[in-house]
């Protein structure tokens, strides 16, 4: 499953990334992180989720989670044919996004900008690309609609870390029965995510997860400080060349 930088028209420039991409407040941490990894390469440089799962901190559901919100907005693109026209591994490639909103960041010439994105809609497309992940763990995915309802409304009394630990300990519960795997609904109304909360091993698993989060998300400012300081002004001239 291979992601690869793909061909930008600043690559001729400058082999920073741009500001609006690394500003885009519609990108999780997580998934900024991963974009500045690959665009830290040249075109064409291919990476595996298994080698940046060795190298990073995070784990493969987590850079899958990334790969799917940087693919939704329009950062990567994804591909499934192979040289013989048949469908075969996804690959993912870079791209040039067509619609990215105004990060909330003053220019030099122009301190009134302000964002275009709501914290309702940040909220509410994080609780999508949560649910998601939620929808492709539990065993037994009927009723999507009434899921996603239950599901939301969940997030008001649990985070989504323990929902998310809770469908998975029930899809490997070695009592569960298939004919009797409660509907992901009624999973979520009863509060079953408890059943799994309680359990050494997923409390020990949360909490190594989040430190892993805020060490990931630490190692990411410093990166970003890094990089703001060594940002190119952006002149006329520059602006120029940009088409801005």
């Amino acid at each position: 499953m291979p992601l690869i930088r793909g061909h930008h028209e600043f690559d001729d420039h400058f082999t920073q990334i741009p500001n609006d991409w690394v500003r885009d407040n519609r990108l999780s941490l997580k998934s900024r992180g991963l974009l500045a990894m690959l665009m830290s390469h040249r075109a064409g440089w291919s990476l595996s989720i298994n080698a940046i799962a060795r190298e990073a901190q995070e784990g493969k559901d987590a850079l899958r989670t990334a790969i799917a919100e940087l693919e939704k907005l329009g950062y990567l693109e994804r591909s499934q044919l192979n040289e013989s026209g048949r469908y075969g591994e996804a690959i993912w490639t870079t791209k040039d996004p067509a619609d990215i909103p105004l990060s909330g960041y003053p220019l030099s010439e122009n301190p009134s900008i302000k964002k275009n994105i709501s914290k309702e809609e940040q909220s509410k497309n994080t609780m999508l690309l949560q649910f998601e992940e939620f929808w492709k763990e539990y065993p037994r995915k009927v009723d999507r609609a009434a899921a996603l309802r239950a599901f939301k409304s969940a997030l008001k009394r649990a985070t989504y870390e323990d929902l998310l630990a809770g469908a998975i300990a029930y899809r490997n519960d070695t009592a569960r029965k298939p004919e009797f795997t409660k509907y992901p609904a009624t999973w979520l109304n009863a509060d079953a995510w408890l059943n799994a909360a309680a359990l050494p091993e997923v409390k020990a698993a949360n909490e190594a997860r989040r430190q892993k989060e805020l060490e990931a998300s630490q190692a990411y400012l410093r990166q970003m400080h890094e990089i703001e300081k060594q940002a190119v002004p952006l002149t006329p001239e520059l602006k120029k060349k940009l088409g801005l």
